[in-house]
């Protein structure tokens, strides 16, 4: 088993990778409140340097003062997608929550107490499940609320949530918006700012000798800014884009759209969305420009879940996507104990569960950190728990630096994360995924890490 580790390089103009070592090798659904399994190995670090210039940033807005659920418990909710567009990230999603608190209260918990979940549906931005799972949560004081998966679920709901003086703190969110929202300081992200995976996307797309991408993408937060973001880098690096094509979310026939990108003949095709994205490669599959014709290539949106997906998962052999995620060959123990933590395991699809895993412990550090459940003093200290201090790799080990009088540097699964005072990491790894016709746990194309096909990039 091999898996080929690169450097994205700062010379996007040139669009190079360089291979740098070898080793062994877009959206989630939720659930109601349950125990969490056993404990976690931490993973194997990886070389990823990093030399990509990093997002803009923007200093966090002073937080409010007191908070109405501080109460000696440290409560923690999760607003992750059960069903709608991006229920297929809920299993892993889920899986990572329930892993993390199980965790923690075995290393002895929260301020002397257990750490309580308290599971929730995000839904989609199709119906108010989010709005209702919020005001669920907040009646039930929650200190921190974990999602949504979707960043435009997730601006339905930031408002009520940070306005209660509560944390929102996402696995998945990577819309460029969050970095300059007025937040009041209390949402943080363990998934990198889609700005990134934009230039990871430009950089791999013109690497595979593409001169020419046409683009299709989703009309709203994630959607818009992942392709504006790969747009604004392909073509500074000279790639053409011959078509920029938006749809509502709510698109069910993609006849025209397809027929531009036919007419516009170019090298590659990026589709950028989520469930719909079945019915797109299945039109373009139909008019001759689908991964059989064409270098297709998808995102985090629709990656995980496509093969199961489209009526014939054997026409999507050869499509190769991006999606934010640690090396997952590094970190084996974890996704088997994800498949053991929820009824029916995760189905293939990893995507955010080390994220997940990762948010809840650095909220729980913080609040040791800060000897309160009060959220607006464990945010204060979230930003702190993620570098500059003593490496640590789990809660056990890094509570132990706090109780030495240290300051931890958490670097967990998914890590490191050295987050920026925007309160998101300043560099992400990123697998690049490609289809074929088989993979261990199911037929047909799929998204199971697969060492002989996925590469992982670092970028910054």
């Amino acid at each position: 088993m091999r898996t080929t580790q690169l450097r994205l390089l700062a010379l996007l103009a040139a669009l190079a990778l360089v291979a740098a070592a070898c080793g062994g090798g877009d959206a989630g659904s939720d659930t109601t409140e349950s125990e969490a399994p056993a404990t976690t190995e931490a993973p194997a670090t990886t070389e990823a340097p990093a030399t990509t210039e990093a997002p803009a940033t923007t200093e966090a807005t002073e937080a409010p003062s007191g908070s109405a659920s501080a109460d000696g418990v440290l409560t923690l909710g999760t607003l992750l997608p059960e069903t709608g567009d991006l229920a297929f990230l809920g299993p892993p999603e889920i899986a990572g929550a329930r892993l993390a608190v199980e965790d923690i209260n075995a290393a002895g918990g929260v301020l002397g107490q257990d750490v309580v979940l308290i599971e929730g549906d995000s839904g989609d931005t199709k119906t108010d499940i989010a709005n209702q799972t919020v005001d669920r949560l907040l009646a039930e004081k929650a200190d921190a609320i974990f999602g949504a998966a979707s960043s435009a679920v997730s601006k339905t709901v930031i408002d009520k949530i940070v306005g209660a003086n509560v944390i929102q703190f996402s696995p998945a969110n990577t819309s460029p918006d969050f970095t300059t929202y007025n937040d009041n300081g209390l949402y943080f992200r363990t998934a990198p700012s889609d700005l990134l995976q934009g230039r990871v996307l430009a950089q791999q797309i013109a690497d595979q000798g593409n001169a020419s991408t046409a683009v299709i993408y989703r009309q709203e937060s994630y959607g818009e800014g992942l392709a504006n973001a790969f747009k604004d880098n392909y073509e500074s690096a000279g790639g053409v884009i011959p078509e920029f094509l938006a749809y509502a979310p709510d698109t069910t026939n993609f006849d025209a759209e397809v027929d531009k990108i036919v007419a516009a003949n170019p090298d590659a095709i990026l589709v950028v969305g989520f469930e719909e994205s079945a019915t797109i490669l299945e039109t373009m599959h139909q008019r001759g420009v689908g991964p059989a014709d064409k270098n297709v290539w998808g995102v985090d949106g629709n990656t995980g879940g496509i093969g199961g997906q489209v009526g014939d998962p054997t026409i999507l052999t050869g499509m190769k996507g991006t999606e934010p995620s640690v090396d997952l060959t590094t970190i084996q123990p974890f996704l088997d104990r994800m498949d053991g933590a929820i009824d029916g395991g995760v189905g293939g699809v990893y995507a955010y569960g080390a994220e997940t895993y990762d948010s809840i412990t650095i909220v729980a550090l913080a609040a040791v950190l800060a000897g309160s459940d009060d959220p607006l003093a464990i945010a204060a200290e979230i930003n702190g728990i993620t570098g500059g201090g003593e490496k640590c790799t789990d809660f056990a080990s890094c509570v132990a630096v706090i109780e030495a009088g240290g300051d931890p540097d958490y670097d967990g699964l998914g890590g490191p994360y050295e987050f920026v005072e925007a309160g998101e990491p300043a560099a992400a790894s990123y697998r690049i995924m490609t289809y074929d016709g088989e993979y261990d746990g199911g037929d047909g194309p799929g998204t199971v890490p697969n060492p002989e096909l996925d590469v992982y990039v670092f970028a910054s």
